[in-house]
């Protein structure tokens, strides 16, 4: 068989499966790569509490911010004061960041320790993460502010028992924001 017979016979083919919407061979997405733009980046901030009401400490992950932000949060770390007006959450049960890497959040988790077992991590119950109770705001894009982060709303009004062990120990919730 020569080479015009074979690209014959697979054009056939081709057409046979097109006609009766079958695939044979590889398939997959097909033009132009998506812009990375689309692509979404997480960051899950581990948070501390000295009353139900009152933020006491905030860990940051590497990377969330830019490298304009209040001089060390673009390296991340535990943070127990407010960094300039970047990360405000001293005393409080809101968190505001600005300039951070990323322009658009799209979504948030919420989970928290409870007392239950010993202690364990569950999530926040969904009915809390809602405009009245745990939400977010976004007036522009590199700033968000968090809302509703009282522990009445993430793990029943508990500050004990802390996990003593694991990536989160001592802190009492977790939040994940899902940026683009």
């Amino acid at each position: 068989m020569d080479c015009n017979e074979l690209l014959r016979r697979q054009l056939a083919n081709r057409l046979i499966c097109q006609s009766q919407q079958i695939a044979i061979g590889p398939t997959g997405p097909t033009g132009a790569s998506p812009p990375r733009e689309g692509v979404t980046k997480a960051f899950t901030l581990f948070v501390d509490y000295s009353a139900i009401n009152a933020i006491s400490r905030v860990y940051i992950p590497p990377g969330m911010f830019s490298i304009t932000a209040f001089p060390g949060l673009a390296a991340g770390g535990v943070f127990t004061t407010d960094q300039g007006v970047d990360l405000v959450f001293l005393g409080k049960a809101t968190i505001v960041l600005a300039n951070t890497t990323y322009p658009f959040c799209t979504g948030i988790l919420v989970s928290g320790y409870v007392p239950t077992n010993g202690g364990e991590w569950n999530p926040a119950p969904g009915g809390n993460i809602n405009n009245t109770h745990i939400y977010y705001s976004q007036a522009s894009d590199y700033k968000i502010s968090l809302f509703g982060l009282s522990l009445v709303n993430i793990n029943g009004a508990s500050l004990t028992p802390k996990p003593v062990t694991g990536l989160a120990a001592g802190f009492l919730v977790t939040l994940t924001l899902f940026y683009i």
